[in-house]
């Protein structure tokens, strides 16, 4: 796909922030810190579970099936969780950090009990495949794992670490569909949730068809790309910010703290003092 200095990209997450609010979705895609030029980003003890918790598994399935053992499994957590360790994951006191290490622990005892994930193999795909959905407008997002079943389907499947269930009417899984649809040239796709945080099995989801999604999706993406052009970043409300931009202005407007840098994201990463009962449920990553 050729440069394209205009095109608006679109993901899961920046649509669903878009639904939430313009503001959020200015913060969050948009907005740029004055000093270094890189992206803002706040985190949160919840936040850095479920991205630690990704990029283990993530790590794991790229060995080769002779090398997954329950002890490599292990040790790519102890490597990956001092990324986060401390005030990098928010993580109030060595007390809170150590319950949601714990948590970790037993995310990926629930992974290494599926045999199936100790020899599987994954089908190659770019690390953020980009469909182009128009006059610039591009479509990204990052898959989990995606494998070729037995029944000559393409099985997308996606890790959650957060405690809530995906809301029926979810984007993630239908544009990643869109995405190996294009990639692949097919229909034949189906998806699955694997809520790691319970003792449930994977759950297959009934995906719409890939040209009722594209409708949607494209539908969204240009309001999108019409929000930027028009500059209509204004908070839903109506008012200063609501509960889904107010942290993320707080953080622009100089009150988080920067615990880190991460140059893969070009992305700053903050924290925000604690709220008592901010953190009770796990957020997925919204890729």
């Amino acid at each position: 796909m050729a440069f394209n200095p205009n095109a608006v990209f679109v993901s899961p997450s920046s649509l669903g922030d878009l639904d939430k609010c313009p503001q959020l979705y200015y913060y969050r895609s948009v907005y740029k810190s004055p000093k270094t030029g890189l992206k803002i980003q706040l985190t949160n003890p919840a936040l850095a579970l479920g991205s630690t918790i990704h990029d283990v598994i993530e790590r794991f399935l790229s060995l080769e099936p002779s090398a997954r053992t329950e002890e490599e499994l292990s040790r790519l957590l102890d490597f990956v969780w001092e990324n986060i360790t401390g005030e990098k994951g928010g993580f109030a006191d060595k007390a809170e950090e150590e319950t949601y290490l714990s948590r970790a622990r037993e995310m990926l005892r629930r992974f290494w009990a599926n045999d199936h994930f100790h020899t599987c193999l994954g089908v190659k795909i770019p690390a953020f495949p980009k469909v182009d959905l128009g006059p610039d407008l591009i479509l990204t997002g990052k898959l989990d794992w995606i494998e070729m079943g037995e029944d000559k389907y393409y099985h997308i499947i996606d890790f959650k670490t957060g405690k809530n269930k995906e809301k029926e009417d979810s984007l993630q899984l239908p544009i990643y569909a869109i995405m190996v649809s294009q990639l692949f040239k097919t229909d034949k796709i189906r998806g699955k949730y694997w809520y790691l945080d319970s003792e449930g099995e994977m759950e297959d989801i009934t995906l719409p068809d890939v040209a009722s999604a594209l409708e949607t999706v494209t539908r969204k993406a240009e309001t999108a790309k019409m929000v930027r052009r028009t500059n209509s970043y204004r908070c839903q409300s109506g008012e200063e910010s609501c509960w889904a931009c107010r942290d993320m202005l707080a953080v622009a407007r100089g009150e988080g703290r920067l615990v880190s840098v991460d140059m893969s994201r070009k992305q700053e990463i903050y924290i925000l003092p604690a709220k008592k009962d901010q953190f009770e449920y796990a957020q997925d990553l919204p890729f």
